[in-house]
């Protein structure tokens, strides 16, 4: 239990840094699975010396839930900054991770990762009243990604230590062309997974649910929770500013699909991510 609940703080204080006011909970409960290239070794960013940060500040519009028809828009802080290419705190994929390239050769990158995931509050839609609150979730697990040209293969497995106890999985590939200069392209499939616990937490209605919302009894399985593409665009503007943005799609799969969250005109099975942020890079 000792072990949980450092794991929480420190998944909490990286958060924190990372989000700062600007984290709208329940719009963040679902955060796209988003693997953008690596900023901080992209055209036009600075990349000498032992440490490399990027920093900056965008809008972003995404659903109010995982599954919602509504979106929100809000700020998006960027935080990138890696050591020596081996640890790295980074907002680049969605949800705010902290980790470690402990494998890093002939195109393979491996190693341990934590990653926040954002609560859901029943406030935030009126869909959610009386589903109870989401805390926050720190998940542990481990990343793999290998690399050959233009191509990038990725994959990460979490398990929550949190509000959550589930195991959820992530798979990506990606094309990466930089068509003109400082003009760098991505694009790609995406697909998620997660186990019987983290779908009924985010997905599935309890019986005292069922009593305050008037929302059937729903118990839904583990399995493919969502399929999608991302397509990602940066284009350095001077040697250390750069514009980003990013539109995700992704359509619910399964037992999150046919959430009473989701069914009935309540929700939406298609789900759209867009994100726009202006970035300084500096490294030393």
């Amino acid at each position: 239990m000792g072990f949980v609940r450092s794991v929480r703080v420190v998944a909490f204080a990286v958060v924190a840094a990372l989000a700062g006011p600007f984290a709208a909970p329940a719009a963040l409960a679902q955060a796209p699975s988003v693997a953008a290239p690596d900023t901080v070794t992209e055209p036009g960013v600075v990349r000498q010396g032992n440490v490399r940060v990027s920093l900056g500040m965008g809008v972003a519009l995404r659903p109010d839930y995982a599954g919602s028809r509504s979106q929100t828009l809000m700020p998006a802080p960027v935080v990138d900054i890696r050591f020596r290419d081996t640890l790295f705190l980074s907002t680049a994929g969605g949800l705010p991770s902290l980790g470690a390239n402990l494998i890093n050769e002939a195109g393979w990158r491996a190693g341990p990762v934590v990653r926040l995931r954002f609560p859901r509050q029943e406030k935030a839609n009126a869909v959610l009243r009386g589903m109870g609150d989401v805390d926050w979730t720190p998940e542990v697990g481990g990343f793999v990604e290998y690399r050959a040209g233009f191509f990038r293969l990725g994959g990460e497995v979490r398990r929550g230590v949190g509000d959550h106890d589930g195991v959820v999985a992530e798979l990506r590939a990606d094309a990466v062309t930089r068509p003109a200069d400082g003009l760098t392209l991505s694009f790609g499939p995406r697909l998620n997974l997660g186990d019987e616990s983290f779908t009924r937490r985010y997905f599935g209605v309890d019986t005292l649910q069922s009593a305050r919302t008037g929302y059937p009894v729903y118990r839904p399985n583990g399995g493919v929770t969502s399929v999608g593409a991302s397509v990602f665009a940066s284009y350095a503007l001077t040697s250390k500013l750069s514009l980003t943005g990013i539109v995700e799609f992704n359509r619910l799969q399964g037992g999150a699909a046919d959430s009473p969250l989701v069914r009935g005109g309540r929700g939406d099975a298609n789900q759209m991510f867009t994100a726009l942020s202006l970035t300084y890079s500096f490294g030393w």
